[in-house]
């Protein structure tokens, strides 16, 4: 068969998979509404608590000069050692403490504002796509696995794997010269900024939900074709959706398994990062080979912190039946995170935006 035929059967088998999919929904109704209601209890409880404040955040950054005080901190952080231009010091900083679609979404910002090329992007994309600590500390570590330790271990494994991947992209692209860039004089005032910031975030968190449900409606699809106890329809629910893939197996203590599902992330997170790239006339799959490095690395560096912490684990291989979903925006780490954010947004103020807030 020749490449002419095989292009013209593509639409084809398109309109066939609509069509199974359109009977499937029809005939499987009940497992549908089933996923998207689970979907939309977790979005509730754990999605929009710990995710949407670091959303209105960066597009609050994104809109003021604030982010310049931390690019003047950090600035010379990320091009020593991640060899990037300094204007992206606050999309790392954000992609390693915001969660998920945050360093994708403040990366899409750069690159709309044509401070970045692709190239820059794609590399900010491998490894600042990262679960922020309130989901896996306070929601995966206390809330699934009922250890605390557990969730710290998570994170600095997770941290540490992203760490090793900015520095190895930053090494091979070592040669490439970096331009000097002054800071952006072209921000809004603070309150202006705000109400931007926050229908930026309400627009991405939504978003970020539509994904979250349409993955939990094909999950539901898995469990009611194979059933719950398989072991490839745990590892497919977790590939899919990193939230229904912890909860999977948090009931068999797995915590290596969920170590490298929260650094995938799921195909879930790797659409809701590329939805806010509005310029794709680039390779997305440099991004896509990372999420699985991300993966392995962080599942390799739990093994080991489990054999020299065993104590992180001790609690995580008991059985239990019930599992706690905290509300995390009483978390005291975001608590923390947003007053020095704050703080950050008010020292680099201009003097005459206080006079705009009177």
């Amino acid at each position: 068969m020749n490449l002419t035929r095989i292009k013209k059967l593509i639409p084809r088998l398109s309109a066939l998979l609509f069509l199974l999919a359109a009977i499937l929904l029809l005939i499987y109704s009940a497992p549908v509404r089933k996923g998207v209601s689970a979907g939309m209890e977790s979005c509730a409880a754990v999605l929009i608590p710990s995710l949407f404040p670091f959303m209105v955040l960066s597009g609050v950054l994104g809109e003021s000069r604030a982010a310049d005080s931390i690019q003047r901190i950090l600035g010379p952080v990320v091009k020593r050692f991640f060899h990037l231009p300094a204007c992206t010091a606050c999309t790392v900083f954000m992609g390693f403490i915001g969660g998920y679609p945050v360093g994708a979404k403040m990366t899409a910002s750069l690159l709309e504002q044509k401070r970045i090329d692709s190239k820059t992007a794609v590399r900010l994309l491998c490894f600042c796509v990262n679960s922020g600590p309130s989901f896996l500390i306070t929601a995966v570590g206390t809330g699934l696995l009922r250890n605390g330790k557990a969730g710290l271990l998570l994170l600095g494994c997770q941290w540490t794997s992203a760490i090793l991947i900015g520095l190895w992209l930053g090494f091979l692209n070592r040669h490439e010269i970096l331009k000097n860039e002054k800071e952006n004089q072209n921000g809004l005032p603070f309150s202006s900024a705000l109400v931007h910031g926050v229908q930026s975030g309400i627009d991405g968190m939504l978003s970020v939900i539509g994904y979250v449900l349409l993955f939990s409606a094909i999950i539901e699809l898995f469990f009611t074709f194979f059933g719950r106890e398989n072991q490839l329809v745990l590892l497919a629910a977790g590939l899919l959706e990193v939230t229904t893939g912890c909860i999977q197996a948090s009931t068999r203590g797995d915590l290596v398994l969920i170590g490298f599902f929260v650094s995938f992330s799921g195909l879930s997170v790797f659409f809701q990062a590329i939805s806010f790239l509005k310029e794709k006339n680039f390779s997305l799959l440099p991004f896509f080979f990372s999420r699985l490095a991300h993966g392995t690395i962080t599942a390799i560096l739990v093994k080991a912190g489990i054999l020299l912490f065993p104590q992180a684990a001790s609690a995580v291989f008991s059985n239990f039946s019930q599992k706690l979903v905290p509300q995390l925006s009483q978390s005291p780490t975001i608590a923390i995170l947003l007053s020095i954010l704050c703080a950050v947004f008010l020292l680099s103020m201009p003097a005459q935006n206080y006079r705009r807030l009177d």
